[in-house]
């Protein structure tokens, strides 16, 4: 009885915090938001914070979770439904899908990146889930492309892993804030530069 007390206090307190977390960011932007005020705010102890999430990415890794799933649901979804639609097309929409996922959440995936472009934990992103779903979804479409020569002869995984770790949101950052490019202007860039080279035939 006691071990069941204690999971559902478990589960409250994981809701509490992740809704909490949530307007906070929402209203104030995940830097300028800490730990303390997060635990404060909920009514909960900085241990009880702490023993669940070391720190704050950690909580925006899992508030990132259900979003992400749910991008990888509709995009299986769409490509399933697209079968029939030419692979260039294909791609082309999955990019755009993805440089839109990393727009509207461009704060929390900003605010889990590593400090340090040469640190351990950056490698650590390629072999993250998200890029390696991304990677292969690129991967794929290219190996259907190549093998229904729609275009030029690459290896596929070489391209998909380059495609993928440009669309990354540190480049994201710096072509938005930077370079001063709408998220519409970014993806038309990469549609132009990416799809067309790709599939431009030999």
């Amino acid at each position: 009885m006691l071990q069941r007390t204690e999971r559902k206090d478990a589960a409250k307190h994981r809701e509490l915090i992740l809704k909490t977390a949530t307007q906070l960011f929402d209203t104030q932007g995940v830097d300028s938001v800490s730990m303390h005020q997060i635990a404060k705010t909920a009514g909960i102890g900085q241990g009880t914070l702490y023993r669940r999430y070391a720190c704050k990415a950690d909580l925006c890794i899992e508030l990132l979770m259900d979003s992400f799933q749910q991008f990888i649901d509709d995009n299986n979804q769409y490509l399933s439904d697209a079968a029939l639609i030419p692979v260039r097309e294909r791609l082309d929409t999955f990019l755009t899908k993805w440089i839109d996922y990393i727009a509207g959440n461009i704060q929390w995936l900003n605010a889990i990146r590593p400090s340090s472009i040469c640190s351990e934990d950056h490698i650590k992103i390629y072999r993250s889930p998200a890029f390696t779903y991304v990677t292969d979804t690129i991967k794929g479409l290219l190996d259907e492309a190549v093998s229904q020569k729609n275009t030029l002869p690459l290896n596929t995984a070489f391209a998909a892993f380059n495609i993928a770790s440009s669309l990354c949101p540190e480049a994201f950052l710096f072509l938005h804030n930077d370079k001063s490019l709408s998220p519409e202007q970014i993806k038309e860039h990469f549609s132009n530069f990416y799809v067309n080279l790709l599939f431009r035939q030999p």
